[in-house]
């Protein structure tokens, strides 16, 4: 767990896809949203720089990759958000209901961690 990404997913992963779900789904943002916000918003928290390439097999394989997608799949666990392919487009990520309750609810950190940790108890 050398790089900033892996290392902040290891100190507390539901907390970093609560933070990372209130920065990307704003009350007023766009749904569906391209994945690549969601690796920005991921980089950012960790204090990382993202390398910008074409996806490639190879970029796929970098640690901002790898962790929005591990952010994006305790989001579909929850229930909060889930993956869609756009073909050609790339990949982007729709809110489902239990997303907009909880970005409609004032405070969208604290809403989106509590359905993040009933997820892992179910």
């Amino acid at each position: 767990m050398s790089d900033p990404i892996s290392s902040l997913l290891a100190s507390g992963a539901d907390q970093v896809a609560a933070r990372v779900f209130a920065d990307v789904f704003t009350h007023d943002a766009p749904s569906p949203q391209p994945f690549r916000e969601v690796r920005a918003r991921l980089t950012a928290l960790a204090g990382a720089t993202e390398r910008r390439r074409f996806l490639t097999t190879s970029a796929m394989a970098e640690p901002a990759y790898a962790g929005g997608l591990e952010v994006v799949l305790l989001w579909e666990r929850a229930l909060l958000a889930a993956r869609i392919s756009s073909g050609d487009q790339g990949l982007f990520i729709v809110v489902l209901r239990e997303g907009e309750a909880a970005r409609a609810s004032g405070d969208a950190y604290t809403a989106a961690l509590s359905r993040l940790l009933e997820s892992r108890r179910r």
